[in-house]
């Protein structure tokens, strides 16, 4: 399910798999950058790198979770439950839930 904070998030996340070492333009950009960081941490290793990989490709998250799920031979249910796990810690953090 589509939340009202998911695109923002989504945004946020985009950025944080693509740059390991940014260089922020705002406050709110750096802010954004370590709610992910830490949200990221509550996650294992695996799980941590299948959210980065979803996130780092260029294509949609649908289609990305669709790719993913058939190249490690897993339900694309397992890795919607993480997004979403994911997207609401990341709300969290920055206060918008």
């Amino acid at each position: 399910m589509r939340t009202f904070y998911s695109e923002y998030v989504q945004h946020c996340m985009r950025f944080y798999a693509r740059h390991a070492n940014p260089k922020f333009r705002s406050d709110a950009d750096k802010k954004n950058w370590f709610a992910c960081d830490s949200a990221l941490k509550g996650f294992t290793d695996k799980e941590r790198e299948m959210l980065l990989t979803i996130y780092r490709e260029g294509d949609t998250i649908p289609y990305n979770i669709y790719n993913l799920s058939v190249a490690l031979e897993i339900k694309q249910d397992i890795l919607w439950k993480l997004v979403n796990e994911l997207e609401r810690k990341v709300a969290k953090r920055r206060g918008l839930v």
